[in-house]
């Protein structure tokens, strides 16, 4: 990476981690996948209970892999050949998890985070149930303020992800949003995260690089 471009990142993301602690929330800057991947494994102690939310980033940081490994109870809900029972048990067992993590749509320069998601599978852990959640994000969902997380999601990050998830929607068809009623529309519940009431329960990890849509 260019060092002007890692420069930038890592002098944004300082800024964002001193928002996000005004608001209770605790975070971290990792320069690259590998020492983000690092820090997030480190902070799991062996033998917790860990859950999972779909995220890009998780995998393309090896969080993903690495929590594999790791001497850990996984509640895999992404494991291979899961019958959709079997998948909506694991879901369930997420809730009562020591530890849930996923990633972010867009944080804000106020320090709020945005999120978008179809069936809340992954809001609702973050918002409660497990006693720790992360969130590994790149800097690239870095924006403004929540107008402009609004418009990233909507003009970006919808349509690319149900491109990604074979999703029968006008925007993957389009590449634009058409505030569809498909029952396959992945964007049908907005959450914004402004402050934490325990200032203790979440960490955001922000990686000095491009990950994730």
């Amino acid at each position: 990476m260019d060092q002007s471009i890692g420069w930038f990142y890592e002098t944004r993301a300082q800024a964002v981690i001193k928002a996000l602690g005004r608001n209770r929330i605790q975070a971290s800057f990792a320069r690259d996948a590998a020492e983000a991947a690092a820090k997030t494994l480190a902070m799991i102690p062996q033998g917790a209970s860990v859950a999972l939310g779909g995220s890009l980033t998780l995998s393309e940081t090896g969080i993903m892999d690495g929590l594999r490994q790791a001497p850990l109870n996984l509640i895999d809900r992404f494991a291979k050949d899961l019958s959709p029972e079997e998948s909506l048990s694991r879901l369930r067992q997420g809730l009562q998890a020591d530890f849930f993590l996923a990633g972010v749509n867009a944080v804000t320069e106020q320090g709020e985070l945005v999120f978008v998601d179809a069936s809340c599978t992954r809001v609702g852990p973050i918002l409660f149930g497990p006693r720790k959640v992360i969130l590994v994000t790149g800097c690239n969902k870095i924006v403004p303020n929540l107008a402009y997380a609004q418009e990233r999601i909507r003009h970006f990050v919808a349509p690319a992800n149900a491109k990604r998830l074979g999703r029968k929607t006008p925007c993957a068809q389009t590449g634009q949003c058409a505030d569809c009623d498909s029952p396959d529309r992945i964007c049908n519940a907005t959450v914004v995260i402004h402050k934490q009431a325990d200032a203790q329960r979440l960490h955001v990890v922000l990686v000095g690089q491009e990950l994730g849509l």
